[in-house]
């Protein structure tokens, strides 16, 4: 609170930053005060603040606080984008690629998002590698799609981690190289990604650009799958079936069978139908 009352009167007095300071107090700090965060957001945005307008826009955009409204969003995350705020900058970019509050426009969206991507931000970096991946208003190119992850997963952006391990992996359009697959795959489950997790797994049961290892394969199914990857417990489910890593039990076979079929893998159902009545 002695931070609060501090900057209160030099922004009372209408200095922008202390307004801005004041803003993220109330914003952040408890005791919070969302609808002050916002007032004084408004004020210093006002004066050309281009942090403040960010805020503002993503909280009428997310209807924070204030109603949603996606014009007055999109009003002010062009003012701040325009100042060369990056998180502005890829909002805006996402605004136009999807047509949220304006009119679609892919060549703009990919424009801001390079800008956002060359201050460092890796969402927009990701966002440009899908956009070259699927050829979503421009000519599809995977060595630019791959350049674009590349950049974002050297961030630390798990989605981009992700989809190289994917991509490597055989699952898109691309040649295979299981051994980059694995490399990325790896990275990305570690990191928390569970449809990764579940790809390691697969890696590992079959050696997939690594040595098989049944053992270590079904732990990551086990991780993917408590984490709720329905194809992981279906996955899981095999290895008890048939003792893949673990020792065979029916009983748990059946229990993970029956878990990915109530989730929608519909291979759950005829390997539920072919377990034998007894339970070991």
């Amino acid at each position: 609170m002695s931070h609060r009352r501090e900057i209160l009167e030099a922004a009372r007095a209408g200095d922008v930053e202390s307004q801005f300071a004041l803003a993220c107090d109330y914003d952040f700090t408890p005791p919070k005060n969302k609808k002050l965060a916002i007032q004084w957001y408004h004020k210093a945005a006002q004066q050309g603040h281009a942090k403040s307008q960010n805020f503002l826009g993503e909280s009428y955009r997310d209807g924070w606080t204030v109603e949603l409204n996606l014009p007055e969003a999109i009003s002010w995350l062009r003012l701040a984008a325009a100042q060369g705020e990056p998180n502005a900058q890829l909002s805006l970019g996402a605004a136009l690629f999807y047509g949220d509050g304006v009119r679609c426009d892919r060549a703009k969206a990919l424009a801001w998002y390079r800008k956002a991507a060359k201050q460092g931000i890796a969402s927009a970096a990701l966002n440009i590698g899908h956009i070259y991946r699927s050829g979503d208003g421009v000519a599809q190119n995977w060595h630019s799609a791959i350049r674009w992850y590349l950049r974002a997963a050297e961030a630390g952006n798990l989605a981009a981690i992700h989809w190289l391990g994917r991509i490597y992996g055989g699952k898109e359009q691309y040649t295979e190289n299981r051994r980059k697959a694995f490399h990325w795959l790896r990275l990305a489950a570690e990191g928390g990604d569970t449809q990764s997790q579940c790809d390691l797994g697969v890696c590992y049961v079959n050696g997939r650009g690594t040595t098989a290892d049944p053992v270590t394969g079904a732990l990551w199914y086990r991780r993917a799958a408590q984490s709720g990857d329905v194809w992981a417990a279906y996955l899981l489910g095999l290895c008890y079936r048939d003792g893949t890593g673990v020792r065979r039990n029916c009983r748990l076979a059946r229990h993970w069978f029956e878990k990915a079929l109530a989730l929608g893998v519909n291979e759950a159902k005829a390997a539920l139908e072919a377990m034998p009545q007894t339970i070991p």
